[in-house]
């Protein structure tokens, strides 16, 4: 049996968590987990990707508590503080220790899985005190989005927009950003597809008024720069793929194969591109492209840790198809560090049941089983990002 739990771990995706001393109910720590509408609230509007735990209904706190990583939580916690395995006791003992030092609570979970860095995709400024939250060495994502629109309010002219768009993200890249976090698939309603500069120039006006055609227009094009950059500073754009909550607008497409036309632009065959947030669909779809493109590395944080009880079989799935170095482990954490805990365990243990098998059956040989799974957990994020041993 191989037992990988002594491997690091780096989790390729992370927002910002609560380490303060506060008590949490279970409920707290539930709902942290429910992608999708919240809770209704006394206007009776209903809250997206709600963490507000007010407004709950016995019949939402009775789902939010019945989903299968909510459940995975409690077991693993139960078995460290050697309680029963039910929501009220973890809790109870979490909140002991909370209660002493919050940070200090956070940093054994995180030592405990060797957890030895994160990605952060938050939007604060570089050295926010807020983003001490980490006990452990961040590297940071900058958010293309909401620089993009404020340029496009902002500049007169397309070129204008261009040139401080381009000089902004090599700004960011030289400031210690390792990565540009986009949403060009929800942003983008129509299929993607090369676009010209002379189209984005002739866009430019209707898309400051606010078209939705011009607008992907010119986002496109700033979308191009930013994989030509790539290839010249040596960083990446880490694009978000799969649904990880209610669809805000069922026009935009997740999907990472829709990516294909680009890819096979001559220009931007050395981009260097990360896929976040696979799941079930789509996680198929990112392993097939990683396979076509070899600059194309896959993130399976929502289905780590949100599908636990089914990591063995994703797993199974993108081993078989991504090549092995271009597969990474992220965990979509936010607000409490047992998300990330969680994560870590739940793909230590899987891994070593999926190798275990592999082997059993003589598909791999046993020091390509404990590789794969070192290139997995942590080595194939740190030759990304140039982080050294």
């Amino acid at each position: 049996m191989f037992d990988f739990s002594s491997i690091p771990f780096f989790d390729n995706h992370t927002h910002r968590i609560d380490v303060s001393n506060r008590e949490i109910k279970p409920i707290d720590l539930g709902i942290a987990f429910m992608h999708g509408w919240g809770p209704i609230n006394p206007t009776d509007q209903p809250l997206m990707l709600s963490a507000e735990v007010p407004n709950c209904t016995p019949e939402y706190e009775e789902t939010v508590m019945n989903m299968g990583v909510v459940k995975v939580v409690v077991n693993l916690l139960a078995k460290k503080f050697g309680c029963e395995a039910t929501p009220e006791a973890v809790i109870r003992e979490r909140n002991k220790r909370t209660a002493q030092d919050g940070y200090g609570w956070a940093k054994e979970l995180y030592e405990e899985e060797k957890i030895i860095g994160e990605v952060v995709d938050d939007g604060a400024p570089f050295g926010d005190p807020a983003l001490g939250c980490f006990p452990t060495k961040i590297y940071r994502l900058f958010q293309m989005d909401p620089f993009f629109r404020k340029l496009l309010a902002e500049c007169s002219t397309y070129e204008e927009l261009r040139d401080r768009f381009v000089q902004g993200i090599r700004d960011k890249i030289h400031e210690g950003f390792i990565g540009i976090k986009c949403h060009i698939f929800e942003i983008r309603y129509r299929p993607l597809y090369v676009t010209e500069e002379e189209e984005a120039k002739a866009s430019f006006a209707a898309a400051k008024a606010g078209d939705q055609t011009a607008f992907e227009n010119v986002y496109m094009v700033m979308f191009e720069k930013v994989l030509m950059l790539t290839q010249e500073m040596n960083f990446s754009v880490h694009i978000h793929t799969g649904c990880t909550g209610n669809p805000h607008d069922l026009k935009s497409k997740t999907d990472p194969i829709g990516i294909a036309p680009i890819m096979r632009d001559h220009r931007f065959y050395a981009a260097h591109i990360c896929f976040l947030h696979g799941n079930f669909p789509d996680i198929r779809h990112s392993a097939l492209v990683a396979h076509s493109y070899p600059n194309v590395w896959i993130d399976i944080s929502w289905s780590l840790p949100w599908l636990s009880l089914n990591m063995e079989q994703i797993l199974e799935e993108v081993i078989a198809m991504a090549p092995h170095n271009k597969i990474m482990l992220g965990t979509g954490q936010h607000n409490h560090a047992e998300m990330a805990w969680t994560a870590a365990k739940v793909a230590k243990i899987s891994l070593a049941r999926v190798m275990d098998k592999l082997v059993s059956h003589g598909l791999l040989a046993e020091n390509q089983a404990t590789e794969i799974a070192e290139q997995i957990l942590y080595r194939n994020a740190m030759k990304l990002y140039r982080i050294q041993d």
